[in-house]
């Protein structure tokens, strides 16, 4: 199992095969109420970290061991400063499921 540190890292890089290298092929999640496939999640992270003012911050894991993650992190997208709330199962390793829910400050 990668680490969340390095997943923050490969979206600093921009890499997006390392971004996703965390995610199980099965993946599902909801993010703000929407159900998101891992294909429909790479491109809203290809979409996130193709931006020149792309910024996280402020990562706070609450809680991870081998079965789940809880996290928070502050990030900036367009302009706009976000606050994003996530909680995580994995299987196999990896992010199996997620709910993520993030805001504008």
């Amino acid at each position: 199992m990668a680490t969340i540190q390095d997943w923050f890292d490969a979206m600093a890089a921009k890499d997006i095969d390392a971004v996703m290298a965390g995610f199980h092929e099965d993946f599902l999640g909801v993010m703000n109420e929407q159900l998101l496939t891992r294909e429909e999640l790479k491109e809203g992270f290809q979409h996130s970290i193709a931006g020149t003012d792309w910024i996280m911050s402020d990562i706070n894991v609450k809680f991870e061991d081998e079965h789940s993650l809880t996290f928070d992190f502050k990030g900036i997208e367009n302009g706009v400063p976000h606050q994003y709330r996530n909680a995580a199962v994995y299987k196999d390793g990896k992010v199996f499921r997620m709910i993520s829910y993030f805001e504008p400050l």
